[in-house]
């Protein structure tokens, strides 16, 4: 029993005429009659009657169409539905990124991306998590494309699409505040607001302390950019974070790093072994010949 056999018997079962369902099968009729005795023969039971040049549906067929109907109507369902998932015009991309981005670098994205005519029906699933948590949702398929911090592993590909400007930020009546600019070794002795393990950030800014042979001391560690503000707001530490979007929308001075020198990066971070619809891959090549 096949779903080819299970489909032709449907349909003969709801023309009751061989002529007919072949036709609209767009088969010959001799394989439907095969199709249909194979399937008997498999069962063991007759689902037709014999009724002059037609056939009539028997209490044995009726009974198998009754529960083999909706399962060929699920799965034709199910197939239409993932069609429009992988139409590269009307698919869904599950998209995920660092909360970095959110306000200014994502919705300009999108907004462009669908500017274009083709690509103007797509749909996007946002997700929003630390580099950490979208290297998970990555590796589970939940995720099919990002915006992240660089990931380092080897199921998963990271491309660099943009360099991110760090900035010292400082509450207004610190110390540090008059400067315009500063050696990170001039702030070393304050308390700092520190993003947690779980951030992409986190190798970068334990990489500048480094470099400067300085040991940072952690007042808190927290998993996002506007928290980190807002505590160094609240006069709770001074803090290095990304130049994001509307940083003036807090009370706190941004003092461009002067040293040590970095190249912090965007990568746009993929699984190198997962299938990508259309849909994701249009974004793909459009993020990388854009930046």
């Amino acid at each position: 029993m096949n779903f080819n056999q299970l489909q032709y018997f449907c349909v003969l079962a709801e023309t009751e005429h061989y002529t007919k369902a072949a036709k609209l099968l767009a088969i010959t009729q001799p394989s439907l009659t095969h199709s249909i005795k194979e399937l008997e023969k498999d069962l063991g039971v007759c689902l037709f009657n014999k009724q002059g040049r037609n056939v009539k549906i028997n209490q044995y067929g009726y009974f198998l169409y009754e529960h083999v109907r909706p399962i060929l109507s699920n799965l034709e369902k199910t197939r239409n539905e993932l069609q429009i998932l992988i139409d590269p015009r009307k698919g869904t991309i599950n998209l995920s990124f660092v909360h970095t981005l959110s306000q200014h670098f994502i919705p300009k994205l999108i907004h462009d991306f669908l500017q274009v005519e083709e690509n103007n029906q797509i749909q996007f699933a946002l997700n929003q998590g630390t580099t950490e948590e979208i290297k998970e949702g990555l590796r589970s398929n939940k995720i099919d494309i990002a915006f992240t911090s660089k990931i380092a592993d080897e199921g998963i590909t990271s491309v660099p699409i943009m360099k991110q400007e760090l900035m010292l930020i400082t509450p207004n009546e610190h110390p540090l505040a008059g400067k315009q600019e500063i050696d990170l070794v001039d702030a070393a002795k304050y308390p700092f607001i520190y993003y947690n393990q779980e951030c992409g950030l986190r190798p970068t800014l334990d990489e500048l302390f480094n470099c400067i042979h300085v040991k940072p001391h952690i007042a808190y560690e927290v998993d996002d950019d506007s928290t980190v503000c807002g505590f160094v707001a609240a006069n709770l530490g001074i803090a290095v974070v990304p130049n994001i979007y509307r940083l003036d929308r807090f009370p706190v001075k941004a003092l461009k790093i002067i040293n040590p020198p970095y190249e912090p990066y965007i990568y746009l971070s993929y699984c190198t072994y997962k299938f990508m619809s259309p849909p994701v891959t249009k974004l793909k090549d459009y993020v990388l010949s854009t930046f």
